[in-house]
């Protein structure tokens, strides 16, 4: 029979064994070195002194598995998942990482997080099993080449979103202005500055009240040390989300997003895109007029469709991002002319 009971810092030793055990097959396998075997009494005490939790799984009265959680705003990140050899493949593992799901859901987080070793499909393949993407892939310090995949599973009930645009809110700014100082104070040296954009950056310009906001960075890769800072100010990563160069975050549930963080090198071609339109619809009140009328109607035919919404702004959004950039363009070889 399997059970689970909390661990505590008196258990400390047998969740040294544990892991010691689970990962002595690894032992000169990995590289980088799986950092299990260094794990010390001194390691797995300092866990618990700063709040961390833990949990044991028991068969038939043996210790069989352990799992580490820490909580950091929005985030659960679990980590030390250790099964001895003999109970694998007999669900213990997916006990303990239910445990830390439920765990997270009671403590109101948003996502679970792992790390998971490229080198080891077997545990990619567990972690999809239990419905974790894989959002990006990172290197350990020291090395270029990625070597883990940070996975992640979003919790609780994804609502069906609602399409509603209502009219301009000068309350906008000042709200991004909040948002964008807390995004920069944690994504820190990396970022340089951090953009107003979308509907939302427009005055005059109805909108879904869902902020979109572009910081910019030096190095993209450096974001994916960001992860647990953004958490903590409420925001669920989502890696590339298919646009490759991007790191996208949302804060706010499924079906009432807040804001849309979309960040990239400062030096991505997007980055002019989003500048340009932004700034076109600023400056030409009839293109303005003509895409806040067809998002009001969209909105209206299709506001429990996002995707229709969407597609259905394709082709005017195409049109006027053709015209924006030319007239960036335009101004920036004129600005250069003058100069």
């Amino acid at each position: 029979m399997l059970e689970l009971r909390p661990a505590d810092i008196t258990d400390a030793p047998l969740l040294l064994h544990l892991i010691h055990a689970a990962f002595a097959e690894m032992r000169g396998r990995l590289d980088p070195p799986s950092g299990a075997h260094a794990e010390s009494l001194d390691s797995l005490q300092a866990l618990f002194t700063r709040g961390e939790r833990a949990a044991l799984a028991i068969v038939d009265g043996v210790a069989a598995g352990c799992v580490f959680s820490a909580r950091t705003g929005v985030e659960m990140y679990a980590h030390r998942l250790a099964v001895l050899p003999a109970y694998r493949r007999a669900g213990v593992g997916r006990a303990l990482m239910a445990w830390v799901e439920e765990q997270a859901l009671a403590d109101g987080c948003a996502y679970v997080r792992v790390g998971v070793r490229l080198a080891l499909p077997g545990n990619l393949a567990f972690f999809a099993q239990l419905g974790y993407i894989n959002i990006i892939e990172d290197c350990h310090p020291g090395y270029t080449a990625p070597t883990f995949a940070h996975m992640v599973k979003e919790l609780g009930p994804q609502m069906l979103r609602v399409v509603e645009v209502v009219p301009y809110d000068p309350q906008w700014p000042a709200r991004f202005a909040t948002e964008a100082a807390a995004v920069q104070a944690a994504l820190g040296d990396t970022v340089i500055r951090v953009e107003h954009v979308g509907s939302t950056s427009v005055p005059g310009l109805a909108a879904k009240p869902i902020l979109d906001m572009m910081p910019l960075v030096h190095d993209v890769r450096d974001v994916s040390k960001c992860i647990t800072a953004m958490a903590a100010i409420g925001y669920i990563p989502r890696g590339e989300f298919g646009l490759p160069g991007r790191r996208y975050f949302v804060k706010g549930p499924a079906h009432a997003r807040l804001v849309h963080c979309h960040i990239y090198a400062a030096d991505h071609p997007e980055v002019e895109r989003h500048l340009a339109f932004r700034d076109y619809l600023r400056t030409h009140p009839d293109a303005l007029a003509a895409y806040a009328a067809l998002k009001l109607a969209l909105a209206q035919q299709h506001p429990t469709d996002i995707v229709a919404y969407m597609d259905g702004k394709d082709g005017l959004i195409k049109q006027i991002e053709a015209a924006a950039l030319a007239w960036r363009r335009g101004q920036a070889a004129f600005d250069s002319n003058r100069g």
